[in-house]
């Protein structure tokens, strides 16, 4: 079908844009944006490299918002997937996507991408983020289990960032 090549910040940065391809830009929310040139389609999420399970969920309770607001969200998981749908459809056959190391968020991705497309990773995937695939491949897995704590607390509609989240939890 194609290729995926996932790779560290370093390496997006040193890259070229390659002609007809796309990125997928990963970094950690309290990083700078990784510095890329003008990629014909380019598609940059914000989210730390770090997991959580229905257990977690029921471990954190109401809290789970605000403690875990800066790892990957369904919201986030729906972005990167209809990015990716839409770029299938358009016949984009070469996807590179990056996270800081180049493994494990940027390892999810392509995870994704070669188990439900048949893409080809340029490297093996040996530590892929296992929440991140999970979301990509069901993006509200866990939002009924969220919303039935949240009902406990208050949650601004809408806060989906970190800041709005916080916002949201100090009354502000």
């Amino acid at each position: 079908m194609g290729n995926v090549y996932f790779l560290s910040q370093q390496e997006a940065e040193r890259l070229a844009p390659v002609s007809s391809a796309a990125m997928i830009s990963i970094t950690d929310p309290d990083k700078p944006l990784a510095q890329l040139g003008q990629w014909d389609y380019l598609l940059r999420e914000s989210f730390y490299d770090g997991g959580y399970s229905r257990e977690t969920i029921h471990t954190m309770k109401e809290s789970f918002p605000f403690k875990y607001a800066s790892y990957i969200d369904s919201e986030q998981a729906q972005r990167l997937v209809a990015f990716l749908d839409c770029l299938i459809q358009q016949g984009v056959r070469e996807i590179y996507v990056h996270c800081y190391y180049g493994r494990s968020r940027s390892g999810a991705v392509a995870m994704f991408l070669r188990d439900k497309y048949g893409f080809t990773p340029n490297k093996e995937i040996d530590r892929p983020n296992r929440t991140v695939y999970k979301m990509l491949q069901n993006p509200q897995r866990y939002d009924e289990l969220i919303a039935c704590y949240a009902k406990k607390a208050t949650i601004v509609p809408g806060a989906t960032s970190f800041i709005g989240k916080l916002r949201a939890f100090l009354g502000l």
